[in-house]
Parts: structure tokens; sequence; C-alpha cells
């Protein structure tokens, strides 16, 4: 479970980043005053980040920060001011970044870093280089930033591990490399992996002009001149790796029912789709339709009928943890059971039938039991059209049945 601890002694800016905080953050944060304050959360709590004042009335040299990092706490610096000696110092000492606190943007871009680094947080990165130096050089500093690094000493190294590991998010690759160079190596990546899928961070030595337009051209998102500043190479692997995060969660949100938070009908059939392609598996597709619903909104209205959408979304998602589950009508929700078969789905639809039926539903004040229909059929070898058929047919069955039962395709 991740947690962050910040240290901070100024009530204002303590004020400011709570705010922050509780916008940007959604994990554990704990808040502390001074240094030791932060010894007595560190000696209770294991911290994923910390995010400390440099200056405190009982560390007025950065004692903080030292202490921190000694705990292998990843740390990042706040300060009012910090000169060339300091920063080398802060540098050197293993701080991930340092903020220069002199107004409220900069808490805003505090608060955002930390969020992005605990997103790092277990991303893989592939970093691809011919010079051993350079190679263990990045290695570090984006291990600094939480990621899972792999390394690659060229090229075809680097595509062949890509074509392994479809879960690397990162690479950053150089361009003069023996075998296979860094444009042919994006080249061949893009055919594949897209920019809203694998950020590319092209790296040269100074000098070479045009380079970082032919890196942009051939697919990377971003180029580093080498050598660089470590605040250059932080600041420009966080912006790409934030880019990648909004992308995604537009994304997500575009997949998402707006009411309750389960897949759209849009992901569901796309889904579906990629999933017939693996022919070898068995698979189930489950079809699910709220009994009387029209009651539910009849009696209470349209309101109630949505907060009991809500209430049976989060027993779906709560009963087939790891299964897709989509709301693909008003009342109708799918589940595709990847990797079991009918025999082994129907006791599971069973269970969430019965668990269902007893399950005290309230709204406004009022309780009410809710019950449904579940058609069950068999989801591989056959079109996705054939299948929803099939599952539908059973619903069918269900319904005229009486209702709150699972019927399987005959």
């Amino acid at each position: 479970m991740q947690r962050v601890l910040v240290v901070e002694d100024s009530k204002v800016v303590q004020q400011v980043l709570r705010h922050l905080v509780a916008h940007y953050l959604n994990v554990a944060v704990d808040f502390a005053w001074s240094l030791a304050e932060a010894k007595e959360y560190i000696s209770n709590q294991n911290y994923t980040l910390a995010l400390v004042d440099l200056t405190l009335p009982d560390a007025m040299n950065g004692e903080v920060v030292k202490y921190t990092l000694e705990k292998n706490v990843p740390t990042v610096v706040l300060t009012s001011k910090i000169d060339e000696y300091k920063r080398q110092e802060m540098l050197e000492i293993g701080v991930v970044d340092y903020v220069i606190k002199d107004n409220r943007d900069s808490y805003h871009y505090a608060v955002k870093l930390v969020a992005q680094l605990l997103r790092n947080q277990g991303c893989k990165a592939l970093v691809a280089d011919d010079s051993l130096l350079s190679r263990s050089l990045m290695k570090q500093m984006l291990e600094k930033q939480l990621f899972d690094v792999q390394v690659a000493h060229d090229g075809e190294e680097a595509l062949k591990i890509l074509k392994k590991d479809a879960e690397i998010k990162l690479l950053m690759t150089d361009y003069a490399m023996p075998t296979m160079d860094g444009f042919e190596l994006v080249k061949a990546v893009r055919n594949f992996r897209g920019r809203d899928d694998l950020a590319i961070i092209g790296l040269s030595g100074a000098g070479k002009h045009g380079l970082s337009a032919r890196f942009i051209k051939y697919g990377a998102n971003d180029f580093l001149t080498k050598p660089f500043m470590n605040e250059e190479f932080h600041c420009r692997v966080l912006q790409t790796m934030e880019q990648l995060s909004l992308i995604a969660d537009i994304k997500e949100s575009a997949y998402r029912d707006d009411l309750t938070g389960l897949y759209n009908r849009r992901y569901f059939y796309q889904f579906a789709e990629s999933l017939l392609k693996e022919t070898a598996r068995k698979n189930s597709l489950a079809l699910l339709d709220i009994d009387f619903f029209k009651a539910i909104n009849d009696k209470f209205g349209h309101e109630a009928g949505d907060q009991a959408l809500k209430q049976v979304a989060s027993l779906l998602r709560s009963s087939f943890k790891g299964f897709t589950v989509a709301r693909v009508g008003g009342e109708e929700f799918a589940i595709v059971l990847a990797d079991i078969s009918l025999e082994q789905a129907y006791p599971l639809l069973d269970a969430f039938r019965s668990r269902l039926a007893a399950y005290d539903f309230v709204i406004n004040g009022q309780s009410f039991t809710i019950t449904v229909s579940i058609g069950l059929a068999n989801f591989q070898n056959v079109t996705l059209t054939s299948a929803m058929r099939l599952a539908d047919k059973a619903l069918y069955q269900a319904k005229a049945q009486d209702r709150d039962c699972v019927v399987q395709q005959s």
C-alpha cells in the first residue's frame, strides 16, 4: 500500500499542501511539523515517498532529507532558496528532485510531481544505450523515480525485450548504437506500440544537428541531448509520463459507464472481439437483466432507479473481480468469464443470483429486494453476434421461468 509523508513547518504552506494532496493523491498521507515528528512517523510506518521542507526549526541544515534517505524513503525537497553548492549537495545525496517554493504554482507542481512518481512505482522502463556508463547512469536516475528498469546494449536487444514485454511503458534510446541505431529502433517499435501506449525519449550527443526533429518524426515523444542536467532529465521523463497517464485516463473515461463506473457497451464489444481471436481459450458469456426494473422506477422514481443500478453494479464488481463486467443496456449487464467453461460459470453466477436476492437494498430510507435473470452461453469458436444471441435466448428463457434464475444455453 502506498503512503506519503509530508514534512513542513509552515501552517500556511501545510494548509495549501493539504488541499492539493486531497485533490491529486488517492493514497494515505501523513503530515509532520518537524524532524522529531517525522522520525516518529517513519518508525511506525513504511513510506513510498516523502515531500520534505529543507529547513525545519529542529533541522536547519537539511538533516530531515538525510534522515529520510537513510531510511530508504525516496525524497522530494521543498526549499525557499537554493544555491549551486546546496543544489549539488542535494543531488549527490540522492534526492529525487527539488522544488523551489516561491509561489502557489510551485506547491501545485510539487504535489503533481509526487502523484506522477506514485504512478511510476512498478512501471517498467527500458534503457537502450551501447555505453555501459550511460546505461548505468540512466538506470539509476529512473530508479529514483520509482521505475522498474531494464537495460539493452543495442537496438536489436531492446526490440526483442519490447516484443516480449508489453508492460514496458517508457523507452529511452540513444541514437548511435551498433546493429540497430535509435532511429531504426523507434521506427520498428512504432509498428506495434503506439505513442499513447509506450513513451519514447530519444538521446544523442551534443553537436548533432537535426537529430531531435528526426527522432520526433520517427515516433519519439521527446528528445534529450547528452550530457544533460539531472533536473532536465527528471522533468522530461516526468512530463512525458504525465502525458501518457492523461491519455490513459481519457481512454479509460471513454470506456466507462458514467452512472455505474462499469465498462460500457463500446468497451465490451471491443474487448469481446479481441478475446475471440484467442480461439484456444474456453470462455463463457453471461447476460443479466434486473427483474421488474420498471416497477422500481414507478414506485420510487428514476433517481431511485439509478441508485439501484449503482448498488447492483457494486455487487457485480465485488463478486466478479478479475472478470470483465459491463453495463450494455438500461438495466442489462454482461460478464465475460475468460478461461471459464459453462460448467464452471454456472455455479458462480447462481451464487451471485442468490447473494443479490438476499441483499437488503435501501433507497430513500426504504428497504427492498432485487432479483436478476441470467442467460449463460459458450463464448468459444463462435462470433460475438452468435454468442450474444445464445445468451439472450437463455436470458429470455430465464424470464419465462418466473425470473430470478440462471439458464444455460440449450
